[in-house]
């Protein structure tokens, strides 16, 4: 075995792995370059594709000491696999885009993510994109939650469309207090038009956005004197603390992505209760 013979094993079996984009092409180059080195006999061929948002690779070997081998090189770079955008390379983390798992760097998850925009003329645009205006709507449908809409759309000359949005896509619930309440079904009008009447500040994220103690906008609990809340923070404000320093630190990505959310207005009082020593504490526990 030679470097060449090694390389030719690499170049020829890049294009067994099925995988969505070319960011992963190294991890898979080195992959192979490891399985050849265990043993792997090289004029097998190597399969593997992505799945539920990581790199799996579907080889079996009957020699045990090998397959040993061959199974601690394939979970090395699935794990590495979760860390690394599949589009471009970079460090990334799992995330979801719809209702599928990818790993992606937080540049290409924002590029991915649709936001629903509505411009001053009333149309309603996804991505930059216009999908409908809302005076081409014939009715409107919702879960039985309020997180998800279904848009029944006919304008002139065009065939019936139907559009859904989810209360994962930033501006759902402006879009949802913006469509006529004579448009949903007549048993769930009360419930939409009291939503909007009983929203409540949120004193974590400073959002007028609490529905039934629950906050639309960061999705926090709101504090309450019963059960974990006092026994795990012992009073309201530390609570406050470790929640906005949370939303601060945005693990997840979450604020960078809501950023333009225009469904709930804040409040100009809103009080920031840690400090930059607070945080820096906070991050040595969670890092």
């Amino acid at each position: 075995m030679n470097k060449e013979e090694i390389s030719l094993f690499v170049e020829r079996n890049l294009t067994n792995f099925s995988v969505n984009s070319t960011g992963w092409e190294e991890l898979i180059r080195k992959l192979l370059f490891e399985f050849a080195i265990a043993g792997w006999n090289m004029e097998h061929r190597v399969f593997g594709k992505e799945k539920f948002g990581g790199l799996r690779c579907y080889t079996y070997s009957e020699d045990e000491i090998l397959n040993n081998k061959l199974t601690i090189i394939k979970d090395k770079y699935s794990e590495l696999s979760v860390k690394t955008c599949e589009i471009c390379g970079s460090e990334g983390r799992m995330r979801t885009i719809g209702s599928w798992q990818t790993t992606l760097c937080l540049n290409h998850f924002l590029e991915q993510q649709p936001v629903i925009e509505i411009d001053e003329k009333q149309n309603i645009r996804r991505d930059h994109k216009t999908l409908l205006n809302i005076k081409n709507i014939i009715k409107a449908d919702l879960e039985y939650d309020l997180q998800k809409m279904w848009i029944h759309t006919k304008s002139f000359g065009n065939p019936e469309e139907t559009f859904s949005f989810s209360w994962q896509e930033p501006n759902y619930y402006l879009l949802l207090k913006t469509i006529p309440l004579s448009l949903f079904p007549e048993d769930r009008r009360s419930e939409i038009s009291t939503l909007f009447q009983s929203l409540q500040d949120c004193e974590i994220c400073g959002h007028k956005a609490v529905h039934q103690k629950n906050c639309l906008r960061c999705h926090h609990e709101q504090w309450n004197e019963s059960g974990y809340f006092v026994e795990d923070y012992g009073e309201k404000s530390h609570y406050i603390k470790e929640c906005q320093m949370d939303i601060f630190i945005d693990e997840d990505d979450y604020e960078k992505y809501f950023i333009h959310d225009r469904s709930f207005e804040k409040s100009p009082d809103h009080q920031i209760l840690f400090s930059s020593d607070d945080l820096r504490e906070y991050e040595k526990l969670l890092f």
